[in-house]
């Protein structure tokens, strides 16, 4: 059995790279607005219809980008600009990774996947995207906080996720890192009814097997992700990865958000990877014996260590669930 080389994402200890997480300290902010206001497409002062942004403040540094508070001057409003990391303008397969985000969330509309108002290079030569600022806290705050959310939320999360997940394979797009810290709550929302964005395909992969340019579907297979919510599949290199995968994906985060916990823990990034492949499913009842008698059943099939064996849509997974709740809403 081979494994591919893996690119990491936080680590096994659940250390977030969400934007809102970033320690920005010792960052000159200041160097980075000036350089940047006259690298963007349309600076400010030379309002070319909706592109001109000039940046507020730094958010924070992920692996692959920086993030910004911007405005877009011509449309009146804040907004989130990502640029990728200078460093990496000369690594052909980050900038791909990169235009992959833009190129994959732009085709969808699911009022749950985050919106992307613009996008475009630097005069260096820099893609950036100009996406809607979020404000409101991650699911990994909220799973965090140490309360366990009730299993009506649970339900009404995965649900909404789904609709995201749903059209997004639909349109043959992967999004390959889901986890806590890329599904985002909005304050605007009901505490009886909240609304959620799923952000941060920045990994997407589109499912073109024809693309022979394509360095992921071709050569040596690098494995990108989070180690707490990788499918088997994803570690494997001989095993084929599909939207099963985020199906995989969303099973943990079910588990998680109904336990407490996550389904393997372990204090190496390698360790988490290999209990994914090796180790057997544990029992939630166990964990948490109030649930209900089926829930095991579900997470058996969920993440079932065989695709075959998932359910076979991000639909489909999120109504077994609300029938296993109690929630027999359809989508």
């Amino acid at each position: 059995m081979r494994f591919g080389s893996v690119v990491m994402q936080g680590d096994v200890q659940a250390r977030t790279d969400h934007i809102h997480h970033l320690d920005t300290a010792g960052m000159d902010l200041q160097a980075h607005r000036e350089g940047l206001e006259n690298r963007l497409l349309g600076a400010p002062g030379a309002c070319d219809g909706h592109r001109a942004v000039g940046i507020a403040r730094l958010l924070g540094q992920g692996n692959m980008a920086r993030v910004y508070v911007a405005e877009q001057v011509c449309m009146g409003r804040n907004v989130a600009v990502k640029i990728l990391l200078r460093e990496l303008l000369v690594d052909k397969t980050a900038a791909g990774r990169f235009r992959k985000e833009v190129e994959a969330v732009s085709r969808l509309r699911s009022p749950h996947t985050i919106e992307f108002f613009d996008v475009g290079e630097t005069a260096e030569g820099a893609p950036y995207i100009a996406m809607e600022l979020l404000a409101g806290e991650t699911l990994r705050e909220r799973l965090d906080s140490d309360t366990l959310l009730p299993t009506w939320e649970v339900s009404t999360i995965v649900r909404q996720i789904a609709c995201s997940l749903q059209e997004a394979h639909d349109a043959g797009v992967l999004h390959r890192d889901l986890k806590p810290e890329n599904v985002h709550f909005s304050v605007q929302a009901s505490p009886l009814q909240p609304f959620l964005k799923l952000l941060d395909f920045g990994f997407a992969k589109m499912l073109d097997p024809g693309d022979s340019e394509n360095p992921i579907l071709t050569g040596k297979r690098q494995t990108v992700g989070t180690p707490a919510y990788m499918a088997p599949e994803m570690i494997v290199e001989e095993r084929p990865v599909d939207h099963r995968s985020d199906i995989y994906a969303l099973g943990v985060m079910c588990f998680e958000m109904l336990t407490g916990t996550r389904p393997y823990e372990a204090r190496k990034a390698m360790e988490m990877v290999l209990a994914h492949v090796r180790s057997p499913i544990p029992s939630a009842l166990e964990r948490k014996p109030d649930l209900p008698k089926s829930i095991d059943d579900f997470f058996y099939s969920a993440m079932s260590k065989d695709p075959e064996l998932r359910p076979q849509s991000a639909v489909d997974l999120a109504e077994r669930l609300g029938h296993v709740l109690g929630d027999r809403r359809n989508l």
